[in-house]
């Protein structure tokens, strides 16, 4: 097992010579020996690679490249996924880390039953490591679900934080590896929803992970193109077979009605983005569409989007206001 290692853990990595530090010694501590951790550097200019090269742990391999960007992060990921020996593929990101049971109990779970994909609770912590909260906070509801109930959750929220993640390696390379559609600054929620369609998913009431929110972080800095990601499971779903669509609303109440719901809401949400991005012309159209569709509430919400673009006002105020709207 040694020269084959059971676990391939995937680690991206740019610029984490704060973290990347922790990030390994939570794998060297693992209670589960048997893993490679690879490191794919997207060319950082930082100490990250001096740091990782003080490991001469014969897991810990190293490799470097020339900056792709998150727009090719689909890329890099795939690019250690070819070099995994393991059966499994667990995914750390160079600046999160994790509990030191983490392998283990995922192992022992995926080995007894047979899912595609294990996951479980993360801790979200700052840039000193103090919690801020866990996530999900309700991982009670997924429990149980089959994967054409899951496959509807996922359609509206993605509750599975990627350093909690255990897959099949086979799974993965069936659905010809991790996925980023144009557009999209991620690859967790189109490669989860792929895998969901061919498998279980497993989840466990345990901590899992821990994934860091800091300032420099690529969900924190790109505000705008997450918002206007969050179409991506709308068109998705409509793109599948009318056999599985048919499998989904039967098994998720109230699907269709649901993602009507959350398209309409989509171009209020799309508006701020263009209001972000000054594209003040798509933001007007976006709350116009908003306020012709939707619901009440989110008229009147669309009323004010289209008001603040008018006079370019920032619209971050509307964040508590959304909130209590809905």
């Amino acid at each position: 097992m040694k020269e084959r290692p059971s676990v391939s853990i995937i680690t991206p990595t740019y610029n984490h010579e704060k973290y990347i530090a922790e990030c390994i010694e939570s794998v060297l501590a693992q209670s589960y020996p048997y893993w490679e951790q690879i490191f794919i550097d997207d060319g950082s200019s930082d100490r990250t690679c001096d740091i990782i090269n003080q490991y001469k742990d014969e897991r810990v391999k190293y490799i470097r490249q020339e900056n792709k960007g998150i727009w090719r992060l689909g890329e890099t990921y795939n690019k250690a996924l070819q070099l995994a020996k393991g059966k499994y593929i667990a995914i750390l990101e160079g600046d999160d880390f994790w509990p030191p049971d983490k392998l283990e109990l995922q192992l022992m779970a995926l080995e007894d039953t047979g899912a595609t994909l294990c996951w479980g609770k993360a801790k979200i912590v700052d840039h000193r490591g103090d919690v801020l909260e866990v996530f999900p906070k309700g991982i009670d509801h997924f429990m149980g679900l089959t994967k054409e109930q899951m496959l509807g959750e996922l359609l509206f929220e993605n509750p599975i934080a990627s350093c909690t993640v255990v897959c099949r390696k086979s799974a993965l390379l069936s659905i010809g590896g991790f996925k980023q559609p144009p557009g999209l600054p991620y690859v967790d929620e189109p490669t989860w929803l792929q895998l969901c369609l061919i498998g279980g998913f497993l989840p466990l009431n345990e901590i899992l992970g821990c994934y860091r929110r800091h300032e420099r972080q690529v969900t924190s800095s790109m505000k705008a193109s997450m918002i206007k990601a969050s179409r991506y499971s709308i068109d998705f779903f409509r793109s599948q077979p009318e056999e599985i669509k048919a499998s989904v609303a039967g098994s998720f109440e109230g699907l269709y009605t649901k993602l009507d719901r959350k398209e309409k809401e989509y171009y209020y949400y799309a508006g701020r983005a263009n209001m972000l991005e000054g594209e003040y012309g798509e933001a007007n159209e976006n709350f116009l569409r908003a306020l012709f569709m939707g619901h009440p509430v989110l008229k009147a919400k669309a009323v004010i989007g289209i008001i603040s673009n008018l006079c370019r006002v920032d619209m971050a105020w509307l964040d508590a206001l959304a909130k209590r709207l809905k």
